[in-house]
């Protein structure tokens, strides 16, 4: 395994499938419902090699969680997915904090490069520099 990844979200289904993807290229994760990293510190003290965080929730807005971790001082990596945030909000995002972002549908492939270059283990090799382009959509 590569490291252990957060996924914050307030829908287990989708979770679910980017779980999936995340086990098949060698990540180790855990999702957690938003409501639980709210104002909650234990984010800043876990040992995630990074966060993905689900932009377009039904219930919350990705950009307010964003800021609640910056806030916080979290300093693991984060990537932010989306499935319809205008891509000026995602890149906002990334000026707000965020390593990167994904825009749905997406090719796991994309996904590993990303997790890859963002999420390095400490004993892992190194990855790829990291791309200024943001994200293309697949």
């Amino acid at each position: 395994m590569r490291g252990l990844i957060l996924i914050i979200d307030d829908d287990f289904q989708i979770p679910g499938v980017l779980r999936a993807r995340l086990n098949t290229i060698g990540f180790y994760v855990v999702w957690v419902h938003v409501v639980t990293i709210l104002g909650n510190q234990w984010v800043k003290k876990s040992k995630f090699e990074g966060i993905i965080l689900n932009f377009d929730m039904r219930h919350h807005d990705g950009m307010t969680v964003l800021e609640s971790l910056h806030k916080q001082r979290v300093e693991t990596p984060m990537i932010v997915v989306s499935h319809t945030s205008p891509r000026e909000r995602l890149e906002e995002a990334v000026r707000k904090g965020a390593r990167d972002y994904i825009v749905s549908p997406f090719e796991t492939e994309l996904l590993r490069e990303k997790c890859l270059r963002h999420f390095q283990a400490p004993d892992a090799t190194p990855c790829h520099p990291t791309s200024q382009q943001g994200s293309r959509q697949l």
